[in-house]
């Protein structure tokens, strides 16, 4: 099976508001449904007249493999993204009609995987990150869309549990999605307008400090300094996290190098002794006087870092969208 990205029209099935600033947009694209996995996305074209120039990235929130079965149109395939208005592109997509076609390319990147050994898998979306966390959340459950009645899916192997927040309720996504997979989402809103008042990483905090988390793995997408908040509460109780950074591209195919992010170089561990050989950084350090990290300088010169930065640069829209937090560094 070719598994490079497609570039194809697809026809718009249905297109809703979804909230304030949200709207759902079902396309119909067996190419693409058919190698679509949770966390990878397209970039899409917003219009036939070429402007905005640049394509757009979006997340999958749904995926529809094609059916052996066909008995409505969205069985033969098709996927489904959410968006918000954040800008003149995103602008203009509102103006899409369903029955219209819009230019498609993808999947694209790498989606989320699952972690050996962890049964407890806590879900953390804020705003529109939600989204793109639903379609994971349904593959964690053990439901395919594909699947004739929901009463035939398999007994999950991963209990799931599902954090929301938006700043009101007005802007928390995915309480009806999550509710027909079985799930009942924990909600927070900055405003107190619905669930509790606080943010999705105060219910994410509160789990934590249950002390059930040896088997927890979590999964997050939304701003920054919420991802940032998620990775330090992973790094403290030592659970793995990955998370789906919500990215600029003006590509998405590694081209433009517009997308990198900070990540964690392997190689970093081990230094260069004085004399050529190779040291790791494990051992103990000698004994400098003066700051950490620097050498102690001579009389009449100044200082200088003893080591190369441990990071290089990873194309968010090739190693990504999703990432360990234990390899990149949000900052």
């Amino acid at each position: 099976m070719n598994l490079y990205p497609k570039e194809v029209k697809a026809k718009i099935l249905l297109h809703r508001r979804i909230g304030a600033d949200y709207f759902r947009l079902r396309l119909l694209c067996p190419e693409i449904a058919r190698l679509a996995h949770p966390g990878q996305f397209v970039m899409v074209r917003v219009n036939e007249l070429k402007d905005p120039f640049l394509r757009r990235p979006f997340s999958f929130s749904q995926i529809f493999p094609p059916k052996e079965r066909k008995k409505k149109p969205m069985d033969e395939g098709g996927v489904e993204i959410c968006y918000q208005i954040v800008g003149r592109g995103t602008s203009l997509m509102t103006q899409l009609l369903e029955g219209h076609r819009i230019d498609l390319l993808g999947p694209l990147g790498r989606g989320f995987w699952t972690e050996e050994g962890r049964t407890r898998a806590i879900l953390v979306g804020g705003g529109i990150g939600v989204a793109p966390l639903l379609s994971w959340a349904r593959e964690l459950r053990g439901i395919r869309q594909q699947q004739k009645k929901p009463g035939k899916n398999p007994e999950p192997k991963v209990e799931v549990l599902f954090l929301a927040g938006g700043k009101n309720k007005e802007k928390v996504l995915g309480i009806p999605e999550c509710r027909k997979i079985g799930l009942e989402p924990l909600v927070a809103t900055e405003d107190g307008s619905l669930g509790i008042k606080g943010l999705a990483t105060d219910l994410l905090e509160r789990e934590l400090l249950v002390g059930q988390y040896d088997s927890t793995v979590l999964y997050a997408c939304g701003p920054m300094r919420m991802l940032a908040r998620v990775a330090q509460m992973a790094y403290q109780f030592t659970v793995p996290c990955q998370v789906l950074l919500e990215s600029r591209m003006a590509c998405g195919v590694g081209a433009c190098l517009g997308c990198t992010v900070k990540v964690r170089e392997e190689d970093s561990r081990k230094a260069e002794r004085r004399d050529g050989s190779a040291s790791t950084l494990e051992e103990p350090a000698p004994e400098i006087e003066g700051e950490c990290g620097l050498e102690a300088p001579k009389e009449g010169l100044m200082p200088v870092i003893s080591e190369a930065p441990p990071f290089r640069y990873a194309r968010a829209c090739k190693e990504g969208p999703v990432f360990d937090t234990r390899k990149i560094f949000l900052d």
